[in-house]
């Protein structure tokens, strides 16, 4: 069971936000299927994706079309990955673009050493209009070395980027195949490209491809550490991180280096602004590659390859001590496991940094008399790190909102949170305990681990950190609950969330507001 939540966000000039919830009519979802992923919206519907959960389940995806006026279902079809031969291929990636449904799959042919990448284009009806067609292929030297296919929507969601990585080589070059596709399968454009470093010393991290069609990759480079000391590689760091861009129409590759040495990035993140300039933002350590003493922002000109603007800040014990003992925030004692989710440009040339703590552990124990063993997956969402950045990159302030979230054996389904961001406010949506509504401040917060009782809630926080936090709904009223991971932004001031009802028994219909 689930529905659809159609958000509508009004803005006062205080803080707190205005909602309106419009809420769909009931569904009946599939048996033993999950909804994983919204892929697109044009003016009278909404796109999604569906997946069988069950051992003995098909892999090929389902996409399904909801009406925006209600969001009723208006169809359900599966995409089957058969070849025209009907050989069974992989499924890939699925996207929404200019009106079409295009797929995309692998098949390695071990006959013949190679690996190929398929698509096949559907209309918005889900009609095949072209069937799965060759749109890459790699040689292969054998199964365990194959290769690979990585695919990327552009940035104004009209075209797909397609690269294909080659079976590593030990100390080879890594030659690499970019292409980009138009909405009908046809490259606009398809490169070789060299980077300058050897195979085992990089890999790649992220793509973002331009609306004029550049493409901006985040590389992690490492260093040669035979040339360097045991001191050396104990107090520095042993690896440092680079922005490629790609111009396709010289078919030129730069590079951007980004370094904070001696201290050590932990974890980074790219955006592009509108002109082609470069932001980079995250968090280093003063001790190793994993924990966080601090953020730091740089802003590099594309054409000068020169650092515009450039800050660090160290986390003060005034904001450490919202997440450690006082005596431990002194000594400036550094957080750890936090994920970066979200770089989002300000208007006036500044940015904002989000991030999440997460992990995750297993608790394992044996049956003494059968020797059986039983493994509880616990995952835990926590509080989320905000970082505002002025348009000279210097760091202005860092905040916490307080958020505590654990399940088992789930892979965290209702954990996490939805941003949205509007007239320069953030709007941060997640499942929460009900008893944080009252918390005040400098009080202690409570998990949310029983998703029956839990709360949809949400936190607006305006450009000074200010933030409120209040109830968007009861899951216990409306017997749904928020899946924050899954949502779609449709506009500034509109957004679609998702909602679920998991019931193992039956699929009974449910109220909508």
């Amino acid at each position: 069971m689930f529905r659809v939540i159609l958000l509508f966000l009004l803005y006062p000039a205080v803080v707190s936000a205005q909602v309106e919830i419009t809420w769909g009519i009931p569904q009946k979802a599939q048996r033993k299927t999950e909804m994983t992923d919204l892929i697109g919206a044009d003016a009278d519907y909404v796109y999604a994706l569906r997946q069988d959960v069950s051992a003995f389940g098909s892999d090929d995806p389902i996409v399904e079309r909801y009406k925006q006026a209600d969001f009723s279902l208006d169809y359900s079809k599966r995409i089957s990955h058969k070849r025209f031969d009907g050989t069974s291929l992989n499924p890939a990636a699925v996207y929404f673009i200019n009106g079409k449904i295009l797929a995309f799959s692998t098949y390695y042919d071990r006959t013949a050493d190679i690996n190929f990448a398929y698509g096949e284009v559907l209309d918005e009806h889900g009609t095949v209009i072209t069937s799965w067609k060759e749109v890459a292929r790699i040689p292969a030297s054998k199964g365990s070395n194959r290769g690979s296919f990585f695919f990327r929507l552009s940035r104004d969601s009209s075209r797909i980027l397609l690269v294909s990585n080659p079976p590593y080589e030990k100390y080879a070059d890594e030659k690499f195949t970019m292409q980009l596709l138009d909405d009908e399968l046809s490259p606009i454009w398809k490169n070789e490209v060299l980077p300058p470093y050897k195979d085992k010393y990089f890999s790649l991290e992220n793509y973002i491809i331009t609306d004029s069609g550049y493409v901006y990759i985040l590389a992690t480079i490492s260093k040669d550490q035979s040339a360097m000391s045991r001191k050396e590689r104990r107090k520095t760091p042993t690896y440092y991180h680079s922005a490629l861009v790609y111009d396709p129409f010289k078919n030129e590759l730069s590079e951007y280096e980004i370094k904070l040495d001696p201290k050590f990035i932990s974890d980074i993140i790219m955006a592009v602004t509108d002109s082609g300039d470069i932001l980079c933002s995250g968090f280093y350590s003063n001790r190793n590659s994993s924990d966080l003493a601090g953020t730091f922002y740089m802003k590099i000109d594309r054409q000068s390859k020169k650092i515009e603007s450039q800050g660090t800040m160290d986390f003060t014990p005034d904001f450490l001590v919202q997440f450690m003992s006082p005596g431990k925030a002194a000594r400036k004692k550094e957080l750890y496991d936090y994920n970066l989710r979200y770089l989002v440009q300000r208007a006036d040339g500044g940015a904002i940094l989000v991030a999440e703590q997460y992990y995750e552990y297993e608790v394992c124990s044996s049956d003494p008399k059968t020797g059986a063993q039983h493994c509880t997956y616990y995952y835990y969402y926590n509080d989320l790190i905000v970082v505002n950045i002025n348009p000279a990159g210097q760091i202005d302030w860092s905040r916490k909102i307080p958020k505590l979230q654990v399940s088992h054996n789930d892979a965290g389904y209702y954990l996490s949170f939805a941003l949205h961001v509007s007239d320069n406010t953030l709007y941060f949506m997640f499942n929460d305990n009900p008893k944080n509504l009252n918390v005040q401040p400098g009080g202690s917060y409570k998990y949310m681990s029983n998703l029956k009782k839990s709360v949809a809630v949400l936190v607006s926080m305006d450009m000074k950190g200010d933030q409120v936090r209040q109830a968007m709904f009861r899951s216990e009223d409306l017997k749904t609950y928020l899946r924050p991971k899954l949502y779609l932004d449709v506009n500034e001031q509109k957004m679609i969330l998702y909602g679920q009802r998991r019931n193992m028994f039956k699929l009974a219909e449910v109220k909508f507001g």
